[in-house]
């Protein structure tokens, strides 16, 4: 009995490399909705494994008819699902080569989880976070842009206001995208933006820390407009952030719509605000008050609402200032220094008022206060 032969080869047709009359080039060929298994750095744990959604994708010069679509499977199978920011470099240049392009665009959505332990219990879980890779490569130029959804709890100052009894409060979903020259755990982002809530989610609590949380909430008021701004600030502090877009969604629990705002920051474009004139208190506090003011105020138990009752204003006004959209007036900052047991000079220059005394000494010799500057 003979061996059967081994079917012959033929050179099948390559249409896709045929040439294209219609002069139209093509922005992004490839293929969408892939679902791969992949690995992402963690920072407690080095490695997560996790599943992705995937966009990846080429430019195609008017000349070439198609793309070779199974190319960008290989290159996934050639790195064995590893996808980190810092080999996202050699990932785009293998599908450049791999599919002769010039631009090479990948997108990958995933679930990554923290473990995270109740306020109170302490009981552990873990808790999801939606996060999103973006990247391109154009010739040797990449850009990267990390991109996580953070889901906080938000209370709205105005119902807290008005309200006899309780306030009305909702989940808030924060989406970060984020431009870095240097590595950002999105463990960082995450924090960040959670601290920037009127309270923290989990994923399991018992009733003792539902207590916490809510309570926390109640002496922290968000709105919508205090979240996104907070988020930036906190946010754009990360090592090497150079751009910023933040929007922020209010699931409101009293209206049947959401509430929305978005912000777009880039280190290039930051504004630096004018200093006031003699005798004149800054327009709004300067962009570290606010975070400073808080930080000093949680080192000494107050809550938001404490705070603002002793101070003079509502919790609402306390709450933009402490987001840098509002400020104090001269009298309620004197009132916080005393409280905070701090040099009412130190907490003035800090809310960017300068002290009558220090406009006479810059008066007197402008030249060597500058120097000494």
């Amino acid at each position: 009995m003979t061996a059967p032969r081994t079917p012959r080869r033929k050179r099948l047709p390559d249409h896709a490399s045929e040439r294209d009359e219609r002069a139209l080039a093509i922005d992004k060929v490839g293929i969408k909705d892939l679902v791969y298994p992949i690995r992402v750095l963690d920072r407690a744990n080095q490695v997560q494994h996790t599943v992705a959604r995937m966009n990846l994708s080429v430019s195609l010069p008017h000349e070439f008819k198609g793309t070779h679509m199974s190319r960008f499977v290989e290159v996934l199978n050639a790195r064995r699902g590893e996808m980190t920011i810092r080999n996202m470099p050699s990932i785009l240049a293998d599908i450049q080569a791999r599919l002769e392009a010039r631009d090479a665009h990948l997108e990958a959505t995933f679930s990554y989880f923290i473990s995270k332990r109740a306020p109170v219990s302490g009981v552990e879980s873990l808790m999801e976070y939606v996060c999103r890779f973006d990247a391109s490569m154009r010739g040797s130029e990449l850009d990267f842009v990390l991109c996580v959804r953070v889901p906080v709890k938000s209370l709205c100052p105005c119902s807290k206001a008005i309200s006899d009894r309780g306030a009305h409060n909702q989940r808030s979903l924060v989406d970060v995208e984020l431009r870095s020259s240097e590595f950002v755990w999105i463990e960082e982002i995450v924090a960040a933006v959670e601290a920037c809530g009127s309270a923290p989610l989990f994923a399991l609590l018992k009733r003792e820390d539902e207590k916490y949380v809510t309570e926390l909430a109640y002496d922290n008021p968000k709105f919508v407009e205090d979240l996104v701004r907070d988020s930036v600030i906190a946010l754009r502090a990360l090592p090497g952030v150079t751009w910023l877009r933040v929007s922020a969604e209010n699931q409101e629990s009293i209206h049947n719509h959401s509430a929305f705002a978005q912000i777009e920051w880039s280190a290039s474009a930051a504004a630096v605000p004018s200093p006031a004139h003699p005798g004149q208190p800054a327009p709004t506090e300067t962009p570290g008050f606010g975070p400073w003011l808080r930080e000093q105020r949680v080192l000494r138990g107050y809550s938001q609402q404490g705070l603002a009752d002793e101070l003079g204003v509502s919790a609402a006004h306390l709450s933009r200032v402490e987001s840098g959209d509002k400020r104090l007036s001269d009298e309620a900052l004197a009132r916080a220094a005393r409280l905070l047991g701090l040099p009412a000079d130190e907490v003035c220059l800090r809310a960017g008022v300068m002290p009558a005394w220090v406009w006479v000494k810059v008066a007197q010799d402008p030249g060597g206060f500058l120097r000494r500057l």
